[in-house]
């Protein structure tokens, strides 16, 4: 979910797409003019997008926007699911965010590629071109869980006619609220960040649940993900933690191909992200500690130390091991910020 695709299918495509590796250095680049960094396109490009966009969090073509369009259109599902798109064409006058403007960050990148090679980003999104709040910008960037992502068209059409949204958070909430945003529950529809989704003040309620918890987890390798699943769902519910709330999976970097871990990323729509044996081992903390588990990894506790390194989590669950894995839950009071 993680992964970044750059595709291009000309000559002077190609040398962009080396131009674009300096901004995303970790970025897999793919071509019909191999050379560099430039893997070998073998397969058709229906195909070969069909085999990376749920695994990718953008996919940039540097092609016309009919290529990338006919490419993705057959893997669309949810705007808080699919991968950003973004296209450009070969001579790099224009970048255009196609699929994921908002939640999925295609504006953003878009605006920071453009800036980068002296191009002109084509933004269409209402909010971004009549300068209004964007609430799914905001809540993506504030790790807030959108319950009902129908509610983004609602909120930011009232806004564009220039109506009020009321504003309820059971939360900090820091900052100036944006034009067309109030603090009170007289408003016909409104934002609301709590836990309790039955608290709907307002007749249209876009309810905002807050990201708090960061999971743990060592795996042996290749342990199946079903029990993985069945695991994290079980302590989840006999903590009370809601699988809304959940901020990012952690863990070693060694792990960071295993196939069970990004099943359930994905399956969470959270970030998987790893960390080395050396930073692990450098938190500093009261850990559960393993010979064994130092001996495969060079670090005697994964799970509970990735949950430090990830935000600096209070370990709310400590180290919990079940058929071939173990777990870690952190928590960390969520604060926002306009």
């Amino acid at each position: 979910m993680d992964k970044i695709y750059i595709i291009s299918f000309t000559q002077k495509g190609a040398e962009l797409s080396l131009k674009l590796h300096k901004i995303y250095p970790d970025a897999l680049l793919y071509g019909k003019y191999p050379f560099d960094n430039i893997k070998m396109l073998e397969k058709d490009i229906k195909s070969f997008t069909a085999d990376i966009f749920y695994e990718s969090r953008a996919v940039i073509f540097i092609s016309a926007v009919g290529i990338a369009v006919r490419a993705v259109a057959p893997l669309i599902v949810s705007k808080n699911k699919d991968a950003a798109v973004i296209v450009l064409d070969d001579n790099g006058r224009y970048v255009i965010p196609v699929l994921s403007g908002h939640i999925g960050g295609a504006n953003e990148m878009a605006l920071k590629i453009a800036e980068y090679i002296n191009a002109e980003p084509v933004i269409t999104t209402a909010t971004d071109i009549n300068n209004k709040f964007a609430v799914d910008v905001w809540a993506e960037k504030n790790n807030l869980y959108i319950d009902d992502i129908t509610m983004i068209k609602e909120v930011s059409s009232r806004l564009l006619r220039n109506e009020k949204i009321g504003f309820v958070s059971e939360y900090q909430v820091s900052g100036i609220m944006p034009d067309g945003i109030v603090a009170d529950m007289q408003q016909e529809c409104g934002i609301v960040i709590a836990d309790n989704l039955e608290i709907k003040p307002y007749p249209y309620t876009m309810q905002l649940i807050p990201k708090e918890y960061v999971l743990g987890i060592g795996a042996r390798k290749d342990a199946e993900y079903n029990y993985l699943k069945d695991f994290i769902e079980r302590v989840l519910k006999e903590n009370n933690i809601d699988k809304r709330k959940i901020l990012a999976i952690a863990s070693i970097d060694i792990k960071k191909d295993e196939k069970a871990i990004l099943k359930l990323s994905k399956y969470l729509n959270v970030p998987f992200v790893t960390y080395s044996a050396k930073q692990l081992t450098d938190m500093q903390g009261d850990f559960t500690s393993s010979n064994f588990v130092k001996k495969i990894t060079g670090v005697d506790n994964v799970c509970e130390r990735a949950v430090k390194c990830f935000n600096g989590s209070e370990i709310i669950v400590k180290k919990l091991c079940e058929n071939g894995f173990t777990l870690s839950i952190g928590h960390k009071l969520w604060q926002g910020s306009f």
